[in-house]
């Protein structure tokens, strides 16, 4: 007979304490816990495993094929299993990456289709893929009255029933949406604006600004995208004037050599949004501007009210340099923008975070 070991005795003793609790303490003490302490919760006994496993259904991120199917085979076995369905917990639901839909047939995605309707407590829904899959029937048949945070990809080439269903669906989650994030190649039409009052985050193409004119004045963070053939820069910066409260904002630009220039942003920024906090530029493609572009950029710095980080990525130097080649321009940069307090420059082969400290730009990274 097998005598139990201190740490055995000892871990049974603590089992026996926590289960003298009634299911609504352990309840309230066990939805703090991590996956990891959930997961090892549900290995200790029928009754923890029963009040855990709900928890671990509140974040589900899918992330392989394989994981999918397990996924949609356990929420439909729930429909006879439980008087509170698992989907009813849901509070975050996921799309990682292409793989968790590789190879996925029109049944699959139409079962994960109707499994996602039923999480109407769904606070957070992002359907992200470069590979595009069909959605059209979650837009037109979900109604989450909780949702604040959504992403979606809209077809390559949008057709007028996919994004009219996108649209209604914004529309129908209006009181509750503060994140958006749209990922679509080319620009969709529209014949009436959307108002998403709580909206505060914005992610996506910039010409969709047009369609989110009523809910621009809310926003406090934006992240616009610039894409071939899109060269628009004035119109989208135009709509930002509004945004009286916005924080940070990021400009992404995937454009051809010479299309959009960030000194040409950085000027249309500096006269539509001067009050701006956070201002990052980046480019998803190494066709980098001119580290002489950097010195004259301090008669657009000049308009900034409040700015204290500025970001640059991936531009080029016509020689070699040392990295206190940065300083004079930093110290330009100061005097026409005092503010300012931390500048990252991110070159082709390295980049470096300038901290003003004591008056004295301090490099790191």
């Amino acid at each position: 007979m097998a005598v139990p070991t201190r740490s055995r005795a000892a871990a049974e003793g603590v089992r026996k304490s926590i289960l003298r609790f009634p299911n609504e303490i352990l309840s309230m003490v066990i939805e703090h816990s991590s996956t990891l302490e959930l997961w090892a919760l549900c290995r200790t006994s029928k009754r923890l495993r029963s009040i855990a496993t709900p928890f671990l259904y509140r974040n589900i991120h899918l992330y392989s094929a394989e994981q999918t199917l397990l996924f949609i085979r356990t929420m439909q076995s729930q429909a006879s299993e439980s008087s509170e369905p698992l989907w009813l917990r849901v509070q975050e639901f996921v799309i990682a990456n292409d793989n968790a839909l590789v190879g996925a047939t029109s049944q699959i995605i139409d079962d994960l289709t109707s499994v996602v309707i039923k999480m109407t407590k769904l606070k957070h829904l992002l359907l992200s893929s470069k590979t595009f899959i069909d959605f059209t029937h979650l837009l037109q048949s979900s109604n989450f009255r909780y949702l604040q945070t959504f992403r979606y990809v809209l077809q390559p080439t949008p057709s007028s029933t996919d994004s009219e269903e996108f649209f209604k669906f914004l529309a129908r989650h209006r009181a509750t949406l503060t994140t958006l994030c749209i990922e679509c190649q080319k620009p969709i039409t529209l014949a009436h604006s959307i108002d998403l009052p709580l909206l505060h985050t914005y992610d996506g193409p910039s010409w969709a600004l047009k369609f989110l004119k009523k809910s621009v004045g809310s926003l406090r963070s934006v992240v616009l995208r610039w894409k071939e053939p899109d060269i628009d820069y004035r119109s989208p910066l135009k709509q930002l004037s509004k945004a009286h409260s916005i924080q940070t904002l990021e400009i992404v630009v995937d454009t051809f050599p010479g299309r959009l220039r960030e000194p040409t942003i950085l000027a249309a920024v500096a006269q539509s949004v001067p009050h701006v906090q956070i201002l990052r530029f980046s480019r998803s493609a190494l066709y980098g501007f001119s580290f002489d572009d950097l010195m004259p950029m301090r008669q657009h710095l000049s308009r900034f009210t409040a700015l204290s980080e500025l970001r640059f990525a991936i531009f080029r130097r016509e020689s070699v340099s040392a990295v206190n080649d940065d300083l004079p321009i930093l110290d330009a940069w100061l005097r026409v923008c005092g503010t300012l307090c931390l500048v990252h420059l991110d070159r082709l082969t390295d980049g470096v975070d300038w901290r003003l400290v004591d008056g004295a730009w301090i490099p790191s990274g």
